[in-house]
């Protein structure tokens, strides 16, 4: 394809954007603008950033979409009038130089851009541990596009409710469950659970920092209708020492923690205790242990490890935050219960995002 300076777009400015902005300033092409539904800046290296709806379009131009998991977004640059319109996935394999920046900008491994990616040790153990043809193929994907990132080996998510994947047997077969939600967000996980088996949630308890999730969460109870005694939110984080507090950094479903610093006034809305996870599952004695932390799942998982030994509750295990975490996680309990879980991997998200381990107790 022949491009013209200034005379293409590219749809999103986000993370793979730039990347694709960067290759073509290396080539000495430069965009017209980045179009974008909510421009959080002005300006990239130069190219302005406009939003869609106000933009003065040259519909004849190119326009290059690097946003994905929204599948409406072709058909509605088209319903503007563009014409030439590729698809994020089509775009990696024409320019697979911004593919490659990817894995180096920290993006896919939001906690430890710096850490292996692929262990050689590691990896194959934790493939022989998987259960079922769909895991190796999934973990096979997800290492080829880490270290070979293309169109090719993009891990293309699977189309169901995360969390609730239909093919993996035996996941959740209780009688009652008892649900322990680490990262319970909005309440989307219970509401997941609730309205698939309202008669057999038995107990739910949820583990949040945000005081803005923690609100959403309690508004989505009571549109529910669940009974208030079978729902406990604790504000809290887990996965750090016990006893200490905590400042919370608001960022919705990325919310983060650190340590108060001495004699560092902060608001008491933005302040939290910490816990250790192994007791509050033992107290709760969750039969169903869901986790999703913004990169301190393996230092819970370490907290609940005795509790996950004793008990063997089904895990629904996020291991997307570290690099390491896709094999460690899984091969930590499996060291500690040989043989007590049958292991599935499932990629239910984009950009390598949303990658969950399940571990179903063996009978």
């Amino acid at each position: 394809m022949h491009l013209q300076n200034k005379q293409f777009y590219i749809y999103g400015a986000g993370i793979f954007g730039k990347a694709l902005a960067d290759t073509f300033l290396a080539q000495g092409l430069l965009p017209a603008a980045f179009l974008d539904r909510a421009p959080k800046t002005a300006e990239y290296r130069g190219i302005p950033i406009e939003m869609l709806q106000t933009v003065q379009m040259q519909p004849n131009w190119p326009v290059f979409v690097t946003v994905l998991g929204y599948p409406e977004t072709e058909s509605q640059l088209r319903q503007h009038g563009f014409k030439d319109v590729f698809a994020a996935i089509d775009v990696m394999a024409m320019f697979p130089t911004a593919v490659a920046a990817l894995n180096q900008c920290g993006f896919l491994w939001m906690q430890s851009p710096s850490s292996v990616q692929y262990d050689p040790i590691a990896c194959p153990a934790f493939l022989a541990l998987l259960s079922d043809q769909t895991s190796r193929d999934t973990f096979n994907q997800i290492c080829n596009f880490r270290r070979f990132p293309s169109a090719e080996h993009y891990p293309q998510p699977e189309c169901y409710e995360m969390y609730f994947p239909s093919d993996i047997p035996a996941l959740y077969a209780y009688p009652q469950i008892r649900l322990l939600d680490v990262g319970a967000y909005d309440g989307d996980s219970l509401a997941g659970f609730y309205q698939r088996w309202p008669a057999k949630l038995e107990t739910y308890t949820g583990i949040e920092i945000s005081p803005q999730n923690i609100a959403a969460f309690w508004r989505r109870v009571d549109g529910l209708g669940l009974k208030t005694e079978q729902v406990q939110l604790i504000k809290g984080a887990v996965g750090v020492p016990a006893g200490q507090q905590l400042v919370i950094e608001e960022n919705k479903s990325a919310t983060r923690i650190r340590l108060l610093l001495p004699d560092e006034y902060c608001p008491a809305e933005l302040l939290v205790d910490s816990y250790d996870l192994g007791v509050i599952a033992a107290d709760m004695r969750c039969n169903v242990l869901k986790m999703d932390i913004e990169g301190a799942d393996f230092a819970a998982l370490k907290q609940a490890l005795p509790y996950i030994v004793q008990s063997r509750p089904t895990l629904a295990l996020s291991v997307y935050h570290r690099p390491e975490d896709l094999w460690q996680m899984a091969l930590t309990v499996e060291a500690h219960c040989p043989g007590q879980y049958l292991w599935y991997l499932r990629q239910e998200g984009h950009w390598g995002l949303e990658t969950i381990c399940y571990a179903v107790p063996v009978d």
